[in-house]
């Protein structure tokens, strides 16, 4: 499960999940635009001023902080325990903790 840090309120969250792949997209707030959100602090409304269905944790884990987690080159969170296991990716590395 890929996972990374929202930019608002710095819980983990899943990218499936969470406003990751689509912070790029032109549709939404530009106050949104290029953030990588969890499902809470996600927008509650497009540019349009439609609905989104976000705007609330969407309950498939438990909310927790990202404190102490590693971050890998690419900006994902790996806990420490996956990390000494040797189950990082050989094309990633460790770029800091959280």
């Amino acid at each position: 499960m890929s996972v990374y840090q929202c930019e608002t309120c710095g819980c983990v969250e899943n990218t499936a999940l969470g406003f990751y792949w689509a912070r790029h997209d032109k549709d939404w707030p530009e106050e949104a635009r290029g953030k990588a959100l969890c499902s809470e602090c996600a927008p509650r409304v497009y540019s349009d001023g439609s609905a989104t269905g976000w705007g609330k944790w969407h309950g498939r884990f438990t909310k927790r902080q990202a404190k102490g987690m590693l971050i890998d080159s690419q900006g994902l969170l790996w806990s420490k325990e996956t990390v000494a296991a040797g189950q990082l990716p050989p094309h990633l590395r460790i770029v800091g903790e959280v």
